[in-house]
């Protein structure tokens, strides 16, 4: 009888133990299995480009003073446009960000609607106060014979564009 006794002693202790190991915090169901909310990709947010960083090419051909983007993580965008003379314009659309090995300029792909467009290019982020932005892309569908750059050519490597597409923001939100 004690044998049983102990045995079952024994087994019911066993199992409390295996219950309260089975117990942790990281079984909580949130995006990265821990109670922390997820690190937003650094592009996510809001960024302005005003004044000297609007892209000469925008200014010339398209009047603009300022243009606000908005990246969200659900990979939608919001492009506001400003030209003084008509107030600002806007567009939304998707995106899609792609790293590519051993570079921190990423392969951009942009799908606007209405009007319908599509732009492809390069962007590259630096951590700073405010973090900033470069942004090089240009519009191929529909196609207007323009060539997207590769992060392997760099910023401003188009020979006819040259600097005149780069487009610089500043991290507003």
């Amino acid at each position: 009888m004690r044998t049983t006794l102990k045995y079952l002693w024994l087994m019911t202790l066993i199992a409390a133990l295996v219950g309260l190991v089975a117990c942790s915090d990281d079984d909580d169901n949130d995006n990265n299995g821990n109670n922390n909310p997820g690190t937003p990709d650094p592009w996510e947010g809001t960024w302005l480009s005003a004044g000297t960083d609007v892209a000469p090419i925008l200014v010339a051909f398209a009047g603009n003073d300022s243009i606000r983007v908005t990246f969200n993580a659900d990979q939608t965008v919001l492009l506001e446009s400003h030209v003084p003379a008509s107030g600002w314009s806007t567009q939304g659309g998707i995106y899609t960000f792609t790293e590519n090995d051993g570079s921190d300029i990423l392969t951009v792909h942009i799908e606007y609607t209405n009007p319908n467009f599509t732009q492809d290019g390069i962007m590259q982020i630096w951590t700073a106060s405010p973090d900033s932005m470069y942004l090089e892309a240009v519009q191929t569908d529909p196609d207007i014979g323009a060539t997207p750059l590769t992060y392997d050519q760099g910023f401003g490597a188009d020979p006819a564009l040259g600097i005149l597409n780069i487009q610089k923001y500043r991290k507003v939100d």
